[in-house]
């Protein structure tokens, strides 16, 4: 008998048919009817095919903490000296090879349902495929390259810091288009060569610190601006800086120091652009404080938003900022806009 006609057998036993109407609807003797099923039962014995198989791998899986063992039957038919691989067999078995390698196989002949054709019973039993972690990791790992900046030490002669302070740009206000000239300045101050440069994004870079409305972080409304087009032009201008700047120079530095317009979404906004540019900077520090202090060589600076006291920064700087104080020659504050107090 055929596989197409031993599986409209089982289709029609399946239909609650009894073989002696499966017999005489077939055409054929109630003993082929008879033999055929004992040998259909024969190959089920052990495990039954597809689903049967799937249902024992799992129960398999939950009672033993060893490498599971699954068995499968099929009825395979080939051609007339065809050999099979072992992806074949597997997904003969409805298995997928993948996830599953054979470590035994036992095949019987089981007719000739054509001339040029073969079919077979065969046993499976497989064992899902393992990983070792560390196989994994390096599978990962080999197709991962370092990114680098592909311009660095384009001056190998300068040793100088380039320091640029972008206090209040008040992009809101700003536009991209406005503030282009001033990029191109800047642009042109780095090309003259600097071994370093360090950004410096103090008080106030949007006019806002709410997107849907207009206000300082202290809640003071302020004239409707488009927020959207704020946050657009102020990451074009910065990202179009500082992607010249990792260009041009061999090292990049960007501190970020809050304002009291935009200190919220400054602070987001930053931790976006730090997340972006993780690799291809040397240090991008996020301050909540409204100053920060830092030195290059023997020059100390201190960064602070316009709300503190011009008359306390030097004494801010000696108390607070000691350990850079002391190791410094020189130093110098850089401080944004100062609200003007108004008199009667």
């Amino acid at each position: 008998m055929t596989d197409e006609l031993l599986a409209q057998l089982m289709q029609l036993r399946s239909d609650d048919l009894t073989m002696k109407e499966i017999a005489k609807q077939l055409g054929i003797s109630y003993r082929q009817i008879r033999w055929a099923f004992e040998k259909i039962n024969k190959a089920k014995h052990t495990e039954a095919v597809n689903s049967s198989t799937k249902k024992i791998t799992k129960k398999t899986i939950k009672k033993s903490t060893k490498t599971p063992i699954v068995s499968s039957s099929a009825f395979v038919t080939v051609k007339n000296g065809q050999k099979m691989s072992e992806k074949d067999i597997l997904k003969a078995h409805s298995l997928d090879p993948d996830r599953f390698i054979i470590t035994s196989c036992v095949s019987n002949k089981w007719g000739c349902p054509a001339k040029v054709k073969v079919s077979y019973q065969t046993k499976i039993t497989v064992k899902p495929v393992s990983y070792s972690i560390n196989d994994v990791i390096n599978s990962i790992n080999s197709s991962v390259k370092p990114l680098r900046s592909g311009n660095k030490h384009h001056f190998k002669e300068a040793h100088n810091t380039l320091i640029i302070p972008l206090f209040d740009m008040y992009f809101g206000i700003n536009s991209y288009e406005a503030m282009r000239t001033y990029l191109d300045q800047i642009e042109d101050a780095v090309l003259r060569g600097f071994n370093s440069v360090l950004i410096i994004l103090g008080d106030d870079y949007f006019l806002s610190d709410s997107v849907t409305t207009s206000k300082t972080v202290k809640g003071t409304q302020l004239d409707q601006i488009d927020m959207s087009k704020a946050i657009s032009d102020g990451s074009r201008f910065f990202t179009e800086l500082l992607d010249y700047i990792i260009n041009k120079t061999n090292h990049t530095v960007v501190l970020s120091v809050p304002g009291n317009h935009d200190a919220g979404l400054a602070y987001v906004w930053s931790v976006g652009m730090k997340r972006r540019y993780q690799y291809l900077v040397d240090y991008f520090e996020i301050t909540t404080n409204n100053w920060t202090a830092f030195n290059v060589d023997k020059c100390g600076f201190l960064v602070a938003d316009g709300y503190v006291a011009k008359s306390r920064l030097s004494m801010l700087f000696a108390n607070d900022a000691k350990d850079i104080w002391s190791k410094t020659d020189y130093h110098a504050c850089f401080w944004g806009y100062s609200p003007q107090k108004k008199s009667d």
